[in-house]
């Protein structure tokens, strides 16, 4: 597996609602099949989770009878445009079709001529908003729903408001983008009060000079802080069962467990309305956790942790990074990192976001001037999904 990389990307409906996964997967170097070798392997399930998968497909393995296909109702194909309708094409899809699987026309640009032959047989249709010119993107749209009256239309790589709301015009069903990843700042976004003293308590506990005692008298102005300290010492994990005062609980838990549950509870704080802020929130603990698994010997996993954590938090809360890092008293080494790039902490969060974006040779790159073996990035991502679904399931604010 060490040599197979994917990545997953968020496909979002008209409300926010979460539609599944694009699933990119790295061409193998070795000429074997990297997606087959995925499945096989049980990476891309993984990966997946249990949401539908959008995957792109070539023309060798819609017709190869032996080819190792996923589940035809859980997957999405998206077929390149440059591929004709000739009577095997036509005939594979059919196939894939009666067994319940939908594929979607990609690429699409202004020719768009093999594509619409195959138009009668597509779910979706995917147009690229850097085309940049939308009376283009809207005649492309135009002319695969007079095709096509049911087919679905998804517009990818959507990077401004602007462009959301064209495609939203244009009665779109799919959306992706780094758009979602940092929506625009609302200007009355105020944070919940248990985030805040979160947020004040996560500097503080940083902070040699803050006594335990002090600590405590910041903790007891919150009960809700105070109910979920009291019940994550209280549980077996812990061994601490029967902890009844904060000071007690302060001391069994410490400071560099209570600074890691404080940095988890701001993020999952966000009361999360749609499958946009529940992603939000899953990939700023995805980047946390893969960025602490980076670290090696003499290197600071917990304050890379904060670093892969806080770096989706103004999308999170709709609200300038700076506000949030103004409460929570980082180093200025973090800080410089999630607001200007640099610094020792920088190279990281750099990989991390080359990953996501599916930008595997700049990941690589990235990867190997921090002498981060390149055999173990899979492993490393796959670990950080997993790490961040339990979070979820057993963190609450």
């Amino acid at each position: 597996m060490s040599d197979i990389f994917l990545v997953r990307q968020p496909v979002f409906g008209p409300t926010g609602n979460r539609l599944g996964y694009e699933i990119r997967v790295r061409d193998s170097e070795d000429g074997r099949d990297a997606f087959a070798r995925s499945v096989l392997s049980g990476t891309f399930d993984l990966v997946r989770g249990d949401q539908p998968a959008f995957v792109t497909w070539t023309r060798e393995q819609l017709l190869d009878p032996d080819f190792p296909i996923i589940d035809p109702k859980i997957a999405v194909l998206f077929l390149p445009p440059s591929l004709a309708a000739e009577p095997e094409i036509v005939a594979a899809l059919e196939r894939y079709r009666a067994e319940g699987g939908s594929v979607a026309l990609d690429d699409l640009d202004d020719a768009v001529v093999p594509s619409e032959a195959l138009l009668p047989y597509a779910t979706w249709a995917r147009v690229d908003m850097r085309l940049g010119d939308l009376a283009l993107i809207g005649r492309i749209c135009d002319r695969m729903t007079a095709g096509n009256k049911s087919v679905r239309l998804m517009a990818c790589c959507i990077e401004a408001h602007e462009e959301f709301e064209f495609a939203l015009n244009m009665v779109m069903d799919g959306f992706q983008g780094t758009y979602f990843s940092t929506p625009e700042p609302v200007a009355a976004a105020e944070l919940p009060q248990s985030t805040v003293t979160a947020l004040r308590l996560l500097g503080s506990s940083r902070d040699p000079k803050v006594t335990d005692p002090q600590l405590e008298a910041i903790i007891a102005t919150d009960p809700v802080i105070t109910f979920h300290l009291l019940r994550l010492v209280n549980s077996a994990a812990a061994g601490g069962r029967g902890v009844q005062s904060i000071g007690q609980a302060l001391r069994l838990v410490g400071r560099t467990a209570l600074q890691r549950w404080l940095a988890v509870a701001v993020a999952v704080s966000r009361k999360s309305k749609t499958g946009v802020d529940q992603e939000l929130v899953q990939r700023a603990l995805e980047r946390g956790h893969l960025l602490e698994q980076l670290t090696g010997e003499g290197r600071e996993s917990g304050t890379l942790f904060l670093v892969g954590l806080f770096s989706m938090l103004d999308a999170v809360f709709r609200m300038p990074l700076a506000q949030l890092l103004e409460r929570a008293s980082l180093s200025q080494e973090v800080t410089d990192a999630l607001l200007e790039h640099t610094g020792p902490y920088a190279p990281a969060l750099a990989f991390v976001e080359a990953y996501e974006s599916g930008d595997f040779d700049q990941a690589f790159a990235m990867a190997d001037q921090l002498q981060i073996a390149r055999s173990r990035i899979t492993e490393v991502y796959m670990n950080a999904l997993k790490a961040a679904h339990t979070t979820l399931g057993t963190v609450s604010a």
